[in-house]
């Protein structure tokens, strides 16, 4: 961290200086006791199921130069003398994002926002791969999306970084807001809007109303990066205070793709750009949805005028994140597919569709867990995508969660079984895959899906 010393944080966040120098220089921030660096401060994060304040002395000894909590007990008091400074405030969680907005504003980056119902973590990753050409760049590590993980990501900004680009991840209502207050973004991404989150917004149209808050927050000389293919989305343009660039499948959006091409080893698109230039790219990933992560991507640089041999250089030796359609080697010969990152109702087909067409002359295999976050939509969709299986060119189905288990139970569909436990399924591929065969993992990330991965690699 630059420029920041105690008494900054005290008046970011509006706490209560209770001990220390004002005047002590801070030279990182950590929410983790288990991985303090010494001179960290700590903020001692409170949530609904957790409570980080059992873990100030562990912090203290460890190295914390000063922490920041909403209470002082006995314990504390127990080691106060040996404490280098002490702010109380009355919410940590909001503290921290406090003196990350305060942070922030330090520094003069171009702020790049991404958020959506699917591919904002593809998108955002390879919008860094192409700005980290052009200048020292930030970006957020993983999905460091939400109230915690982006300050966290904004407390390591310095005075050489050109860009930043920053995920933005919601599931309830109001919290858009709160991450656009944070960050500041000057440029907005939306890849999609798709039915996420339904059990907290309550349907697609809330998603909307959440997701498009980050194109109205933009200051007039911002840019807003809209899927063109979106309905919603598209309704929007001609509304918003800022310059739209559109990115899309059709030759109508500023950005687009035709001549696409997806194999197992990569997709292969020509890149058009309203402004006539064409580019022939070949992505290393496979899924029609990361053509269009890529068009997101190369709108933001189209934007910024980024040069169009950047642009096919960077998504050409792009490095897709973990468990996002990455291919898994194992020991039994088949093709395993690891798509198990999340799952909603839209990726969930979007998956299952681009697995299917790149391991046509594959026997195939689907092990699926739930889509959670659904609420009362939750029994509605996964029967409905039960419906959509019913039709699918697959040899086996496995099922496994909570959620998954009304398809096996309502529909009886052929081919499929419902399991109870990772180790069973594990038993029953280990038994029966080879060259033969491509299986595809896919669920939402709570489920676990990759246990069952790693069984198989540990045969």
């Amino acid at each position: 961290m630059e420029k920041v010393v105690l008494k900054d944080l005290v008046k970011a966040t509006k706490g209560k200086f209770i001990f220390g120098n004002p005047k002590q220089p801070i030279k990182s921030i950590s929410t983790d006791s288990r991985k303090i660096c010494k001179g960290d401060i700590f903020f001692a994060l409170k949530g609904k199921r957790y409570d980080a304040h059992q873990f100030v002395k562990k912090a203290v000894e460890e190295g914390a130069s000063g922490i920041v909590v909403t209470r002082i007990d006995d314990e504390i008091n127990s080691f106060f003398p040996n404490l280098p400074a002490i702010v109380l405030v009355p919410d940590t969680i909001k503290a921290l994002g406090d003196f990350a907005s305060y942070y922030r504003s330090l520094f003069s980056p171009k702020m790049i926002g991404v958020t959506g119902s699917n591919g904002k973590t593809t998108t955002k990753e390879m919008i860094f791969s192409i700005l980290k050409n052009c200048g020292e760049t930030l970006g957020n590590f993983g999905s460091y999306n939400n109230f915690i993980g982006l300050p966290l990501t904004l407390f390591n900004l310095g005075s050489k970084h050109k860009f930043c680009v920053v995920e933005l991840g919601i599931s309830l209502k109001g919290e858009m807001d709160r991450l656009i207050e944070i960050c500041k973004p000057e440029i907005g991404v939306i890849t999609n809007i798709g039915k996420t989150h339904l059990e907290f917004l309550g349907s697609k149209e809330k998603v909307f109303e959440e997701k498009i808050k980050l194109i109205n927050s933009l200051p007039e000389d911002g840019i807003a990066i809209l899927n063109g293919d979106d309905p919603m989305l598209l309704s929007t343009i001609g509304k918003v205070k800022t310059k739209v660039i559109t990115f899309g499948m059709g030759s109508s959006s500023d950005v687009y793709a035709r001549n696409i091409n997806v194999t197992e080893k990569g997709t292969s698109f020509e890149l058009c750009f309203q402004n006539k230039q064409k580019l022939e790219i070949h992505l290393p990933l496979i899924g029609k949805f990361n053509v269009e992560n890529a068009l997101a991507a190369s709108a933001v640089g189209f934007s910024m005028n980024v040069s169009p041999e950047i642009i096919k250089r960077s998504l050409e030796n792009f490095s897709p994140p973990s468990m996002r359609m990455e291919k898994v080697k194992n020991s039994l010969g088949a093709i395993i597919i690891n798509d198990a990152y999340n799952a909603n109702p839209d990726s969930m087909r979007q998956s299952i569709s681009n697995f299917i067409r790149i391991y046509k002359d594959k026997k195939k295999i689907l092990v699926l867990g739930d889509m959670l976050e659904l609420g009362e939509h939750s029994e509605k969709e996964h029967i409905s995508l039960g419906e959509f299986l019913s039709e699918l060119p697959v040899d086996e189905i496995y099922f496994f969660g909570k959620e998954v288990k009304i398809i096996k139970e309502k529909l009886k569909l052929e081919n499929s079984n419902f399991y109870d436990s990772p180790v069973d399924i594990v038993g029953k591929l280990k038994s029966k895959l080879n060259e033969e065969y491509a299986v595809l993992f896919k669920g939402s990330r709570a489920v676990g899906l990759e246990k069952i991965i790693e069984g198989l690699n540990n045969y």
